[in-house]
């Protein structure tokens, strides 16, 4: 069956044209998006470079070899800002200019030119590794975990080997691939490999930004706009999913229940402006004393509930006493007053309790209220013995038979 290269280009060009548009068009109407026009530019560079190598064709002349090969270039240096867009890296506009520069420099050489080896390794040398380094973007953003990541990249570390692999096949495979005389069906194969890699990293590089999208709106809807800490629905949804992995592998989990003192009090008199930065404060204290796996949640007006995943009661209780301890060292800056905030911690473990998160809470909250009656100010652990009847015991007393029990 013979393979038409000139449809496979023509087509090839029709499809990167109309990508290049409507990733501009994406760009246009979401103007953050700032990745869509750089993806928009490789497209449209691409396909020039195309439109170059249709009319001229792969011969030596330089109008084939500097512009064609040139826009290509420029293209794929493109392609490597959008990636670094993407993961909210700032451009690097040298490798832009400096890379399609240094391929019309290379080209005003006739030995350059006229060698199809020079040609095959030098464009090679230019377009593997901006097509390494757009997958090195996307791999270094691996936390943010969106479905398509992998994939992408595979496929910019393929197209990568892909043009890696043409340096070692210079003296053994026909022009694209090597250096020797080309034949159609190569080209056509070859063109017909990029063509199907454009095609796929378009609809990948669509989803991914569907993806992210989603994923923001997603954290946004379980996110306290004041605070940043996770919302009452995060816990519901978040929270009960952390229980149960818990319970399936039969792991410890703490949950601390932490209560601002006084709160309604301080609102009064500073006002909700006042209010808002004793809350940004305790927040900014707790997150300075959990670990990234751990989570807190603000599930009332001053009410904040923490899951501590992997923790035992007496783990727990060192993290809540640094709480307590340093909000109590610290002071919050209002309107020029500085002004002393406590707070009443309680404590719930599923060593006592198990893994119904609705106890949990139930056990903790009444270990906060156990706190304030003492005094407030103080951390309890919520315990499931006698003495519990009367309500959780205090710090001093759990410590205490911790010690002696060993």
């Amino acid at each position: 069956m013979h393979i038409d290269a000139f449809s496979i280009l023509l087509f090839s060009f029709l499809v990167k044209v109309l990508l290049g548009v409507l990733f501009f068009v994406f760009w246009f109407r979401g103007r953050r998006a700032i990745w869509f026009a750089w993806w928009s530019a490789t497209f449209l560079l691409g396909s020039l470079a195309t439109a170059v190598l249709m009319i001229r064709g792969f011969s030596g002349e330089i109008s084939a070899v500097g512009i064609g090969v040139g826009s290509l270039v420029a293209a794929f240096a493109c392609c490597w800002q959008g990636a670094r867009a993407f993961e909210k890296r700032p451009s690097l506009w040298l490798p832009i200019f400096a890379a399609p520069i240094l391929w019309l420099l290379a080209c005003l050489f006739p030995p350059f030119v006229q060698f199809t080896a020079y040609r095959v390794a030098g464009s090679s040398c230019l377009l593997a590794p901006m097509m390494a380094l757009s997958a090195f973007e996307f791999w270094r953003g691996r936390n943010e975990r969106l479905p398509s990541r992998w994939t992408i990249i595979v496929l910019f570390a393929s197209i990568a080997l892909v043009f890696a692999a043409r340096i070692p096949l210079i003296p053994f495979a026909p022009f694209p691939f090597g250096a020797l005389p080309m034949e159609v069906s190569w080209v056509a194969a070859f063109n017909l490999l990029i063509f199907f890699h454009t095609i796929l990293l378009a609809v990948l590089l669509v989803a991914i930004s569907k993806e992210r999208l989603e994923f923001e709106q997603r954290t946004k809807a379980q996110t306290d706009p004041l605070t940043g800490a996770l919302n009452r629905r995060a816990f519901m949804v978040r929270g009960r999913r952390l229980v149960l992995r818990h319970k399936k592998n039969g792991e410890p989990l703490c949950l601390l229940f932490i209560d601002i003192d006084r709160f309604k009090a301080l609102n009064d008199r500073y006002g909700h402006l006042g209010g808002d930065d004793v809350l940004m404060k305790f927040v900014s204290v707790v997150n300075d004393n959990i670990r990234p796996t751990d989570f807190l949640f603000r599930v009332g007006g001053e009410e904040f509930c923490c899951l501590l995943p992997h923790t035992r009661t007496e783990q727990a209780l060192r993290v809540a006493e640094r709480i307590r301890q340093q909000l109590e060292e610290s002071a919050v800056d209002i309107a020029g007053a500085q002004v002393k905030v406590t707070v009443s911690l309680g404590i719930a473990s599923t060593e006592t309790f198990g893994y119904e998160v609705d106890v949990l809470v139930r056990r903790a909250d009444m270990a906060v209220y156990a706190a304030k009656r003492q005094g407030r100010n103080k951390v309890v652990v919520a315990t499931d013995d006698e003495a519990a009847e009367d309500g959780p015991i205090p710090i001093a007393a759990a410590a205490s038979r911790w010690r002696h029990s060993g």
